[in-house]
């Protein structure tokens, strides 16, 4: 088959496998008119998703929101408020950084030709943590403007098929420049071909992509013997041979320490040190984090790494240290 009706085939074939297998998830078919509103909460549910699993998501999500109804609400937040309500997602700092975004679009300069959240790419990407995958799911999403885009289970589908299998050490033969190209081209054709599809829009397609990638193409054991697109002759992965390049042995470029046999990051650490400072409104002593975070704490090896740790918290406005004691953010 050439190109274009492997493309053809390939949006039929996901338009179709979705239609039976949708998963429901709280931020998808958002029923809110209000295009703010509507903006707002894909903008939570992205930045949440970032790097943290879909079922702690669910949970999180809805608190978030009940705490946080608005973007105003948000954008008003001081840095220990959303550190509260950010509890058991992690990497604390997309917190700081969504509650920073929630005051730009807030800000007088986004409240032109009627529009009160940005929508174009350029404005979305300025705003503090948004990056090329999040403003175009937000153009997607919430606007209903089709965009292509990449997020880890769509990249992975369409290199499997277009391309081929990744390497065996993870990596893409690939940029995503390229892949953007192949995205946008499928993407035309999705806009235009709706067989099967539940709601005709570009949100309903990404939607698609990501849930085929969570359930059938996934990063370890792909389900090839039920994948249609594999049963469809369009995946150049399928019941792939093991990849001939060699496994890279993984560099450790993340600053940490050994503990026994195992090196922890220091970003694992500093996920640990805030959560203990959450029910602490008096703060703790650096001796008594030590002690909570660390199951080897000896205060005259490990309080100077400490201290650097607390003083790289304080630095991005996620803890205090006043007298002796380090106290979660006002």
């Amino acid at each position: 088959m050439n190109r274009s009706e492997k493309i053809h085939i390939f949006v039929k074939v996901i338009h179709e496998w979705y239609r039976n297998h949708k998963r429901t998830l709280p931020w998808r078919d958002l029923e809110i008119t209000n295009d703010t509103q509507r903006a707002y909460q894909i903008l939570v549910s992205e930045v949440m998703l970032q790097q943290t699993q879909v079922e702690r998501v669910k949970t999180s999500y809805k608190s978030f929101l009940e705490r946080f109804p608005t973007v105003k609400s948000l954008a008003e937040a001081s840095n220990g408020e959303v550190i509260h309500a950010w509890r058991g997602m992690g990497y604390n700092s997309r917190a700081l950084r969504l509650r920073d975004a929630a005051r730009e679009v807030e800000s007088e300069k986004w409240k032109m030709d009627n529009e009160f959240f940005p929508r174009r790419m350029e404005d979305l990407q300025k705003l503090p943590g948004i990056g090329h995958y999040t403003a175009a799911a937000i153009r997607n999403f919430a606007f209903n403007i089709p965009t292509a885009c990449l997020d880890t289970n769509i990249r992975r589908i369409y290199h499997r098929a277009f391309i081929g299998p990744e390497h065996a050490d993870g990596t893409w033969k690939k940029d995503d420049k390229y892949l953007l190209k192949i995205a946008d081209e499928v993407l035309q054709v999705a806009m235009k071909d709706q067989t099967g599809m539940p709601r005709r829009t570009c949100a309903t397609w990404h939607a698609a992509l990501m849930d085929y990638g969570s359930l059938v193409c996934t990063m370890r054991s792909p389900k090839w013997d039920i994948c249609p697109l594999t049963q469809a002759g369009v995946m150049k992965s399928a019941y792939r041979t093991p990849d001939p390049l060699p496994r890279t042995a993984k560099i450790r470029k993340e600053p940490g320490r050994m503990v026994g046999s195992l090196y922890i990051p220091n970003r694992i650490f500093r996920g640990k040190f805030v959560e203990e400072l959450r029910d602490e409104p008096h703060g703790l002593t650096l001796e008594e984090v030590g002690n909570r975070i660390c199951i080897d704490w000896d205060q005259k090896e490990h309080l100077k790494w400490l201290q650097s740790l607390a003083e790289k918290l304080q630095k991005d406005n996620m803890i205090r240290i006043a007298e002796g004691k380090v106290i979660l953010a006002k």
